[in-house]
């Protein structure tokens, strides 16, 4: 769940990041959810709150990719920016990405696991 004073910026970000749909704004829970295609299990909510808490973040989205230039390629042309390049001594990498509001996340290449 990511809370947003702007909940229909990040839907379209992330629609578009992830290759997914977004069901409509449900006013009775004040949510918005993206799902997968058909035949893959995926969740992921939006709730809109009055005032959004910038203490800390402790927790992040991780997405699994097949190519990291090309999505962080679309995570940018969608207002995304990028922090941080990161590679450990045997070779895996990871990017810290930030969505359009300032919400980190990373993305990996997928293995397969």
């Amino acid at each position: 769940m990511l809370n947003s004073e702007n909940p229909e910026e990040l839907v379209e970000f992330w629609c578009k990041v992830l290759g997914v749909e977004a069901h409509p704004y449900d006013h009775s829970t004040e949510h918005i959810w993206l799902f997968s295609t058909p035949g893959e299990s995926f969740k992921l909510a939006f709730q809109r709150v009055a005032k959004k808490h910038y203490e800390s973040q402790e927790v992040h989205i991780d997405v699994a990719v097949d190519d990291l230039q090309e999505a962080e390629m679309v995570v940018r042309q969608n207002g995304g920016s990028h922090v941080k390049t990161s590679r450990t001594s045997s070779g895996f990498e990871w990017r810290i990405l930030k969505d359009p509001q300032g919400n980190s996340f990373c993305i990996f290449k997928d293995s397969g696991h």
